[in-house]
C-alpha cells in the first residue's frame, strides 16, 4: 500500500493526543510523518522522538518542500483559517482541525483558494464515525421508534476550564470546541444542508476566560423535528446521562457511547386508537382514562466502543477515508460546503448572544 507523507502543524492536545496518537499507532498503515511544526522545544523534541522526522518552529518552513502529500493543521483555532489559506495558496492539500474558521465567508474563501490552486482540503469532524452514531442512524432510518419528533443531545459534565479554549481571541468557547461536533451530527440527522431556524443561549458559568462554557441551541428544520443541544459545565451527574435521547411516534431511544436502549411498539400489535368525542367509561359506567394497551418491546444494543472512541477508532476511520479519497478517488467524507452551513449556524448563535471580549493575546504568547 502506498503511504502518504504528512506534515503536522501543532503537537499539543490535538496534534499529539489525537492525530499523533493515530499516526504512531499500529492502525496507521497509510501515512509517514515527515515533519512536525511546533514552537515549544519540549513538544518538538517529543515529536522528533515519536516520528524521527524534521521539526520546524514555523509552518512557513514547509512551503518549499515538495515531498508532502498533505498537511494536518492542528494549530490554535484562530490560526486555522490563515494557515490553511496560505497552505492552499502554495498548493498543499490540508486536513484542518475544527473549527475551520469564524464565518461562512471565510469558508468560501478557502474553497475558492483551493480551487484556484488546484488543490483541496477537509475538516476534522470525526464524530460521525462513532459506533453509537452509525448504529443510531441505522435504527432511525429503519423507523424503529417511528417518526422522530424531538432529538436531545447533551455533552455535560462539571468543568472549570482556565486554558486558551476559554478565550474569544482564540476563536474558542464551548460551542466551537465541543458543540460543533454535535451540530454537525444533527445536520446529518436532519438530512439537509439548509440553514435551520436557530434559537440559542450562551453564557459563562464556570470558565475563567471570556468565551462561553454553557451552550444551549435549538435547531428547527422544515421536517418538523426539533433538535436541542446542550453543553453544561455544571452537571456533576453528566456522565450518567445519554449522549442523545430521541423521541418518536412509536417509542424512545437513549444513546450512550457503549450501548443504545430502545423502548418501542409495533403498529401491527397496537392499532391506532379511534377518536371518541364522548366521555370515556368502563363497562360498569365508571369514568375511565385513555388506555392504549401498548405492548412494549425493549432492547439494549451493545457497542464495542473504547473509552477514547472519538479520538481512537474515529480518527482511524477518518484518516482511512481521507486516504481513500486522495489515493483511490473515493467521495470526500467531510465537504467544506457542508461545514460552511455549520459555521453559519454558529455565527447565528453568536449573533443572538454577543459576548464581550475582555482579553487580548499577551506579548509572551506566540
Amino acid at each position: 500500500m502506498k503511504k502518504l507523507n504528512v506534515a503536522l502543524i501543532g503537537y499539543g492536545r490535538s496534534g499529539c493526543d489525537i492525530h499523533g496518537a493515530f499516526l504512531k499507532s499500529a492502525d496507521n498503515d497509510i501515512c509517514n510523518v515527515v515533519a512536525v511544526v511546533e514552537n515549544d522545544p519540549a513538544r518538538a523534541e517529543a515529536a522528533k522522538k515519536d516520528f524521527g522526522c524534521d521539526t520546524y518552529r514555523s509552518y512557513t518552513e514547509l512551503l518549499g518542500r515538495r515531498d508532502i502529500d498533505f498537511v494536518v493543521n492542528a494549530s490554535y483555532s484562530d490560526l486555522h483559517y490563515p494557515v490553511t489559506k496560505d497552505l492552499l495558496a502554495h498548493g498543499f492539500k490540508v486536513l484542518c482541525e475544527k473549527p475551520l474558521c469564524k464565518t461562512p465567508e471565510m469558508v468560501q474563501d478557502l474553497i475558492d483558494t483551493a480551487k484556484a490552486g488546484n488543490t483541496e482540503f477537509t475538516i476534522f469532524h470525526q464524530y460521525r464515525y462513532n459506533d453509537y452514531y452509525i448504529k443510531m442512524k441505522e435504527l432511525l432510518d429503519a423507523g424503529t421508534i417511528g417518526q422522530v419528533k424531538l432529538v436531545r443531545n447533551w455533552q455535560n459534565g462539571f468543568n472549570r476550564r482556565y486554558d486558551w479554549q476559554t478565550l474569544i481571541y482564540r476563536d474558542a468557547g464551548s460551542m466551537r470546541n465541543n458543540a460543533a461536533h454535535y451540530i454537525e451530527e444533527v445536520m446529518c440527522l436532519a438530512g439537509t444542508d439548509e440553514m435551520p431556524k436557530v434559537d440559542s443561549h450562551l453564557a459563562i458559568w464556570n470558565a475563567v476566560g471570556d468565551a462561553e462554557d454553557y451552550v444551549f441551541v435549538v435547531l428547527s428544520y422544515p421536517n418538523g423535528v426539533r433538535y436541542e443541544l446542550e453543553v453544561n459545565p455544571s452537571d456533576a451527574f453528566g456522565a450518567d446521562e445519554p449522549l442523545f435521547r430521541i423521541y418518536g411516534t412509536r417509542g424512545t431511544m437513549q444513546v450512550y457511547s457503549d450501548h443504545i436502549r430502545l423502548k418501542y411498539f409495533l403498529d401491527s400489535e397496537c392499532p391506532q386508537p379511534v377518536l371518541e368525542h364522548r366521555s370515556i367509561h368502563h363497562e360498569d359506567g365508571s369514568p375511565a382514562y385513555c388506555d392504549n394497551h401498548i405492548r412494549w418491546h425493549e432492547e439494549t444494543v451493545k457497542l464495542e466502543a473504547d473509552a477514547w472512541n472519538a479520538f481512537g477508532k474515529c480518527t482511524n476511520r477518518f484518516y482511512h477515508d481521507w486516504y481513500d479519497h486522495l489515493v483511490k478517488g473515493a467521495e470526500l467524507f467531510m465537504k467544506p460546503e457542508h461545514v460552511k452551513v455549520e459555521i453559519a449556524i454558529m455565527c447565528e448563535v453568536e449573533r443572538q448572544n454577543p459576548l464581550v471580549q475582555k482579553f487580548t493575546k499577551p506579548d509572551y504568547v506566540i
